[in-house]
């Protein structure tokens, strides 16, 4: 609501949000807008732009710094340059929703990434026969959820990499050198995942050339591998041997740490039966 007054050329703007009488463009005490218009079809197309794209083009700069340069761009998120990218997390939701509707609209999913999971029936009626089938719902769950299953990815991919890049830094403005820690290899792996993701977007119309979907999975699994090579050889600024060793050396770290996991699990199930159901009862047919 805007103010005439007498004795002063000033427009005095009173706020429609909190009541508060000012000058100027923005409210000073809850930082609205001195000019509220009244909410038409295109506030729709704007807030869906902000929303979806960032209203300073957040979701294209990244996906752009993504195809154009992948370790530059991670390398200058983690230095800082926060405002002009999208966190991983976000793009990875937002990659995988276009990903989601552009399966549906072509009806195919080659890379399995919106399979959806069959029922699992308990093969006997023990009570570690019923729990091992429910552990392997969990598992075809996560394992069929794309983001769930990044997200277990990244985590476990943490320690492997952290060990094998552990001689590698990246300097930041303020001239500080600095390993990544554990937050940052997982923003690094997300945003990988991103790379995979936009690239298998990009190959989904491709699946309605009538056999397509095989060589296109192929072509899928040699650009994983690809683009992890060239995101970590960018993102610290080392030579193609010694990047293909590091990456080498990570991916035997994480079946080694994958085994372990899996081990500790089991010996956990395990563990658990014992103490509610004893010893005799899971060896007894």
């Amino acid at each position: 609501m805007i103010l005439n007054t007498m004795d002063t050329e000033e427009i005095i703007v009173k706020c429609l949000n909190c009541g508060n009488e000012f000058t100027g463009k923005f409210c000073p005490n809850c930082g609205q807008k001195a000019k509220t218009k009244r909410l038409k079809f295109w506030e729709i197309v704007a807030d869906l732009n902000n929303f979806v794209i960032g209203g300073d083009n957040k979701f294209v700069n990244t996906l752009y710094g993504l195809c154009r340069r992948p370790g530059h761009m991670v390398r200058e998120y983690l230095q800082g340059h926060r405002s002009q990218y999208y966190n991983p997390l976000q793009m990875l939701i937002w990659i995988l929703s276009i990903y989601a509707v552009l399966s549906f609209i072509i009806g195919s999913d080659p890379f399995e990434i919106t399979a959806s999971q069959e029922e699992i029936v308990p093969k006997g009626d023990r009570p570690w026969q019923i729990w091992l089938a429910y552990l392997d719902k969990v598992y075809g769950y996560i394992k069929h959820n794309k983001l769930y299953y990044t997200l277990a990815c990244a985590f476990m991919a943490i320690g492997p990499y952290r060990i094998s890049f552990r001689k590698y830094k990246i300097t930041r403005p303020d001239g500080a050198e600095l390993a990544l820690n554990s937050t940052e290899q997982f923003y690094a792996f997300l945003y990988q995942s991103c790379m995979e993701m936009a690239f298998a977007t990009l190959l989904l119309p491709f699946c309605l050339i009538k056999g397509a979907e095989g060589i296109l999975e192929e072509i899928n699994n040699f650009a994983d591998i690809l683009f992890t090579l060239i995101l970590y050889k960018q993102l610290y600024r080392i030579g193609w041997w010694k990047n293909i060793k590091r990456n080498l050396v990570a991916a035997i770290l994480f079946i080694l740490f994958v085994g372990l996991f899996a081990t500790l699990a089991i010996a956990l199930f395990a563990g658990t039966y014992y103490l509610i159901y004893g010893f005799d009862e899971f060896v007894t047919k």
